[in-house]
């Protein structure tokens, strides 16, 4: 167990970060045992938005996504080693950007490849972006000229139209060689829509938010209320709303599997603390599992030239990923302090948690600042906890 003095410490953190202008809020939440030991909110002044409570949840969609997969190729008896072809036109002839050739990809790109990100598909982040996340492949460059990331993020597109967008751009690896981060993820929410014949919310609600009585996580529309601004950082110190972001502005047309739900803190964490003590009554061990264990050949660094992966204690060496979450693989060459085969992801608003299967632990902090990882705070609340002598 934690000891209160650690509770404490995480308390104190929390408003230091906040009083040193490093962030404007934060909601950490940390159960054990499904039991909830600790929940704090913290802020300076959100003003009107005191009471609003839906964070645009970005890249933390990504794992509801692949557990949904799962129900969903189990559900429909679809091998998550068949080529999405068999589901999706498009991606017969797949070609991968090489040295300015385009080269015919050795491999069918597969439900495990877009489950892992080794499909191959980048993302084209800006390339303002890249000294964080270096989308400097070819293929980057391509995805770029078409602005299918503004595209998705804006929901100017639909379901249809991404889909023929993606599946002509070219591939920045051969399936199955490389951990790309890209917009696999997406792909998947487009193909769960094509084979059960619905939209996205509808299947994520009938499959799992229902049973979980997630009620506050859901794909916006016009109508969504209480919103919780993002904000942006302004340097050396501090922050600036980004205006219209406590509100949808258009009609969403594209429902992203990669990254457009709402959801609060506490609604997240119930999805957490599932992976962690799945119910077989509603799905079985087996299906799960496959989210709790590493899918990949090694560790990301292994597979990863560097041209596209991240740091900031979900990517890199030593952490492999699942079909759905990084994984800690290697603990003595990761730079924090983490029990091994400790699951996380994060979103780009600086939605962050993570799943401790050694301790049946579960955390999140839940705030709404872009960038992403210009501090560190996973790195800092990660050794906090972990220094704990009755928590290792």
């Amino acid at each position: 167990m934690i000891t209160p003095h650690t509770y404490s410490n995480i308390s104190e953190w929390l408003q230091n970060v906040v009083n040193d202008n490093k962030i404007p809020f934060a909601k950490i939440n940390i159960s054990q045992n499904n039991s909830m030991l600790f929940s704090e909110f913290k802020h300076k002044n959100l003003g009107e938005y005191a009471n609003n409570n839906l964070y645009r949840i970005q890249s933390l969609t990504k794992p509801i996504t692949s557990l949904v997969t799962l129900i969903i190729l189990n559900k429909y008896k679809i091998n998550i080693n068949d080529p999405i072809k068999s589901v999706v036109e498009g991606f017969s002839n797949s070609k991968v950007l090489s040295n300015g050739i385009f080269e015919d990809a050795k491999s069918d790109i597969t439900f495990a490849h877009l489950l892992t990100h080794t499909s191959g598909i980048t993302y084209g982040f800006n390339k303002s972006n890249q000294s964080i996340l270096r989308g400097n492949t070819e293929a980057d460059e391509l995805y770029r000229n078409v602005d299918l990331l503004r595209k998705i993020q804006t929901s100017s597109i639909n379901s249809a139209e991404f889909l023929d967008m993606i599946s002509t751009l070219p591939l920045a690896y051969h399936p199955g060689s490389r951990w790309n981060y890209g917009m696999s993820t997406d792909l998947l929410g487009v193909i769960l829509e094509k084979i059960c014949n619905k939209p996205l919310n509808t299947i994520f609600k009938d499959e799992l938010f229902n049973y979980l009585n997630m009620t506050d996580t859901f794909f916006p529309d016009l109508d969504t209320k209480n919103i919780i601004p993002t904000y942006k950082l302004t340097l050396p110190t501090g922050f600036k709303i980004i205006k219209g972001t406590d509100q949808i502005k258009n009609k969403i047309q594209f429902q992203s599997g990669g990254g457009g739900l709402i959801s609060t803190p506490e609604d997240y964490h119930k999805f957490c603390n599932f992976i962690l003590n799945p119910e077989p009554d509603f799905l079985s061990h087996d299906i799960i599992n496959k989210m709790k264990i590493n899918q990949i050949s090694g560790d990301m660094n292994y597979l990863s030239d560097g041209t596209n992966f991240f740091d900031y204690a979900f990517a890199g060496p030593g952490i492999g990923f699942t079909f759905g979450f990084s994984i800690i693989v290697n603990q003595s060459i990761v730079d924090f302090k983490s029990p091994l085969d400790l699951l996380s992801w994060a979103g780009s608003s600086n939605t962050i948690s993570w799943i401790d299967q050694k301790h049946n632990f579960v955390f999140t902090m839940f705030s709404q600042l872009i960038p992403f990882g210009y501090h560190n705070y996973k790195k800092e609340l990660m050794n906090l906890i972990y220094s704990d002598s009755n928590f290792v």
